[in-house]
């Protein structure tokens, strides 16, 4: 038996959250192929409940719910400490970038042997302030003091905060992807065609352009204007076009569909909120459009290729996103929408690969559930982990 213990802010709909939720549905069909027996616990410093919760649950984790802010900063320092020497853990696996060096601090003399901290978020999300700055300063001193790797979901994240690999130093530094289970992905397209099209009453030959991602952060980080603006510019190019937008955000969502209303757009573009089919939608559409502003890494993008769905994204997206290059053009949030529409109706036009052959890609990279899985046992320590 080897414990590890995860540490997130909330258990949303992330990338890490729901790569989170695929190791877990994949140690429960296939742990007993691991060369140790794992047990996932979790520890969520937000302090409360949110989506994924239940089901994180139902797959036989246990959660802790330990708020972690200046106002609580002593009864989490103790109750964090606690947790860590009754839980006995092998390691820990802490999602708080630089709020992970603070956890550690925190947490020190009762640390497990492993502690690795994950990167997932950009630099663009930094608040300015002086107390945030400080924050960050001492999150640091903790991550280079504590943490025995230093993982980010790509290695442009790492050198955006200076953990950039390196031959001098002990501390081990490298890009850790997550990895998501590809059997949604198998689903037949164009029976996800059809159903897409009958749900949202349009026709067989409607081309459709979709949108995953917030529809309000604290940086607008996903870029959704952006891309609405996109998909007002196909429309009116292509009447055959259609867009649809996943993602959370009610007060946002509310405001766009009022527009959309008043544009005579509403029935062009739908707003569903939060879908948990989204692998079904991608095999239906015809274009992922991805307009951010800055990323970690992009697994929507990655997603998308393993649906065989071409993708439009910004070139702030790192390119390590790219598994399958047939599928991914960038361009710039320098170009109009204007200049977005007209490359992306071109995209639209051509052949993409099969998407067998693309889904088969993604599962033989880093990005499957199961390369993840045992690319974090090494990283664990938690001896070999070549399969049987």
């Amino acid at each position: 038996m080897r414990r590890v213990l995860h540490v997130f802010h909330s258990l949303g709909v992330g990338g890490a959250e729901a790569w989170l939720v695929a190791m877990l549905e994949w140690i429960r069909e296939n742990g007993r192929t691991l060369p140790v027996d794992l047990r996932v616990d979790v520890c969520i410093t937000g302090g409360e409940r949110t989506v994924l919760d239940e089901r994180v649950e139902t797959l036989g984790s246990r959660i802790y719910y330990l708020r972690y802010d200046r106002a609580h900063l002593y009864s989490f320092t103790k109750a964090f400490r606690r947790l860590l020497a009754c839980g006995r853990y092998d390691a820990i696996h802490d999602h708080g970038d630089y709020g992970a060096g603070v956890h550690l601090l925190l947490g020190s003399g009762q640390l497990p042997r492993a502690r690795v901290v994950h990167i997932h978020n950009p630099a663009a999300t930094f608040g300015p302030s002086l107390l945030k700055r400080l924050g960050r300063a001492v999150g640091r001193a903790g991550l280079t003091r504590f943490a025995t790797t230093v993982a980010g979901t790509s290695l442009r994240i790492l050198h955006e905060y200076s953990f950039a690999p390196s031959a001098d130093i002990s501390q081990r530094r490298m890009a850790l992807h997550c990895g998501f289970d590809l059997t949604p992905f198998a689903y037949d397209a164009e029976r996800a065609r059809a159903e897409l099209r009958k749900e949202f009453g349009w026709s067989d030959e409607t081309k459709i352009l979709l949108f995953v991602g917030r529809l309000e952060s604290h940086f607008n980080q996903k870029n959704p204007r952006f891309a609405l603006a996109v998909a007002r510019a196909c429309i009116q190019r292509d009447s055959r076009v259609r867009a649809i937008f996943v993602g959370s955000g009610d007060e946002a969502r509310r405001e766009i569909q009022a527009e959309l209303e008043a544009e005579h757009l509403d029935e062009a573009i739908r707003l569903p909120g939060l879908r948990f089919d989204v692998p079904r939608m991608m095999l239906a559409a015809e274009l992922l459009l991805f307009p951010s502003i800055a990323e970690g890494l992009g697994m929507v993008a990655v997603e998308a290729q393993a649906a065989g769905l071409r993708v439009l994204a910004s070139d702030s997206t790192p390119r390590e996103c790219v598994v399958v290059p047939e599928l991914v053009e960038f361009l710039s949030l320098g170009a109009s929408p204007s200049e977005w529409a007209d490359r992306a109706l071109k995209i639209m036009t051509s052949s993409p690969p099969s998407r067998a052959t693309a889904r088969a890609a993604v599962y033989d990279s880093s990005f499957s559930v199961e390369n993840s899985i045992r690319a974090l046992l090494d990283e664990y320590d938690f001896g070999t982990t070549s399969p049987p």
